[in-house]
């Protein structure tokens, strides 16, 4: 399920404070509110963040501006299509804001789609899936999260590499902008849509907010047909993790074993706590074949990936 993000900025500080509290505490609503005090702290915040929405005290001010705006008022009859009345239902609200969204999204041309493949099995065909998807797209992106990768066979200057690597782990850690440059520069001297990111040390220093950053990011940037990541078990310590992707892919076998590890798997993701993901995972069972060959390549497009 695709989570917004929506920031609240209302004269009323404790009606923004609460209403931000109460939604980010409620998985099933598919939004997440950020406070602000004023406009000054928005325009802040979007030097390196980004909002879906921006729900506004309509008492306030706004200058020319690119944000999505709906006006909060505490009039309940109003004739602005673009207001909404605050002292209502939070989940009325949360709807409403939602299907506004929902209707912009649809209407929008394709642009950056993020996947993650993941999978409680081993053996099963994930990495040959993830490096599937982007060789058929020109311009995708592959980006390793596994514990232990050996997706560096083949760079030329491993130096050169390294010294990249490290860049953009620190512009991630520090949700810098300049990561996409970085990114850019190690498709360049890899001489492919591809690198690999982090190894088992690495894990450990990301959250589930630098995820939702760098996602953001990307599709805002919107170079890439398809960013897929590859995801080890190491980064799945919360599997709130998977939920800024646009689609999780869980490759599995078809056999008892791993027939009973899946199930276990699907049992964790229907726990309330996880809502929303249920419906961004899709199971498949990956054909046993090179990633670059004819039938992965019918299998991708087969199931729209």
């Amino acid at each position: 399920m695709k989570r917004y993000s929506v920031g609240m900025c209302d004269s009323d500080t404790g009606y923004v404070v609460g209403f931000a509290e109460y939604v980010n505490m409620n998985d099933d609503i598919p939004v997440k509110v950020s406070a602000f005090s004023g406009m000054d702290a928005v325009y802040e915040y979007l030097k390196e963040g980004r909002l879906d929405m921006l729900l506004l005290d309509e008492k306030i001010e706004l200058g020319k501006t690119n944000l999505k705006i709906v006006w909060l008022t505490d009039r309940k009859e109003f004739d602005n299509e673009k207001c909404i009345y605050k002292y209502q239902s939070v989940y009325k609200i949360a709807d409403y804001i939602v299907h506004i969204l929902d209707e912009v999204n649809k209407n929008t041309e394709e642009g950056c789609l993020i996947y993650g493949i993941y999978s409680p099995v081993g053996r099963c065909g994930k990495t040959t899936l993830a490096k599937g998807i982007c060789q058929n797209y020109e311009d995708s992106l592959y980006i390793g999260f596994e514990e232990y990768s050996a997706e560096l066979e083949g760079i030329l200057d491993i130096q050169i590499y390294r010294e990249l690597y490290e860049r953009f782990m620190y512009y991630l850690l520090g949700k810098n902008i300049l990561i996409i440059d970085t990114v850019k520069e190690i498709c360049e001297k890899t001489g492919k849509n591809k690198f690999v990111a982090l190894d088992y040390m690495d894990l450990r220093q990301i959250d589930a907010s630098h995820i939702e950053w760098l996602l953001r990011l990307m599709r805002e940037q919107d170079i890439f047909k398809r960013v897929v990541f590859d995801l080890g078990a190491g980064i799945l310590n919360d599997l709130n993790f998977i939920l800024p992707f646009d689609k999780v892919f869980v490759p599995m076998l078809n056999n008892s074993y791993s027939k009973n590890k899946v199930d276990f798997f699907k049992m964790l993701v229907s726990e309330k706590k996880y809502s929303g993901l249920e419906k961004i995972i899709k199971y498949v069972e990956v054909p046993n074949a090179s990633f670059d060959s004819r039938i992965m390549k019918d299998f991708i497009l087969r199931d729209g990936m």
